[in-house]
């Protein structure tokens, strides 16, 4: 009867050890299941706010361009875009949560040339439990630089007389073309008039003879 006693608290000591190790794997296959959900969910939402920062940047040097804003902070319609261009290339960040500022690099223009940066930062909220107190309260930040032509050219703003000029070569060469097709046209009815006159003296010889 003893060994089989022995037997039985093998069992239990087997099992009770079982026990004692799931509990402590548990724990740290969460964690790691954690780990990868709260740091692919943190990658993706870097990337959007990546990807805001650059929509802002464009959006803000094309609203620059040619504007003549050599000195000073930039105006707050620039803000206005920046934030509107960062909504729209990240619709599934919180636009209210969103911050963006636009600033300058240089404090004035070198050139016609000023660059302008924008700023994107977004709060990283955690998806599991285990990564919240090291994640909420945190900033993603991404920054977009742009150099802009802030002063225009001396050809700036002539697209219109351009244009004008255009249509009117494009009118001169219409009323070229149908002078040319008139002349042709005149000059096929008198080649055919030459060639009948050539032959009408040509049969009235042949009578004589």
């Amino acid at each position: 009867m003893r060994p089989a006693r022995t037997r039985r608290g093998a069992v239990h000591d087997e099992r009770g050890q079982g026990l004692i190790e799931v509990a402590l794997a548990v724990p740290i296959l969460l964690a790691i299941a954690a780990a990868l959900i709260d740091g692919g969910w943190a990658f993706h939402q870097a990337g959007m706010v990546a990807a805001a920062a650059e929509a802002a940047g464009r959006a803000v040097s094309i609203q620059e361009t040619g504007t003549g804003h050599c000195a000073g902070a930039p105006p707050a319609s620039d803000g206005a875009v920046a934030l509107g261009a960062a909504s729209a290339a990240a619709p599934r960040l919180d636009a209210s949560a969103l911050a963006v500022s636009v600033s300058y690099l240089e404090p004035v223009c070198a050139g016609r040339m000023r660059t302008v940066v924008v700023s994107v930062a977004y709060p990283i909220t955690a998806l599991t439990p285990w990564f919240a107190p090291l994640l909420n309260g945190r900033h993603l930040t991404a920054e977009a630089a742009s150099a802009t032509e802030e002063l225009p050219p001396p050809w700036w703003g002539q697209a219109g007389a351009a244009a004008a000029q255009q249509t009117q070569i494009q009118n001169l060469q219409a009323q070229v073309d149908s002078l040319v097709a008139a002349a042709d046209y005149y000059y096929t009815l008198w080649a055919r008039s030459q060639q009948g006159v050539g032959g009408s003296t040509g049969s009235t010889d042949g009578q004589e003879q």
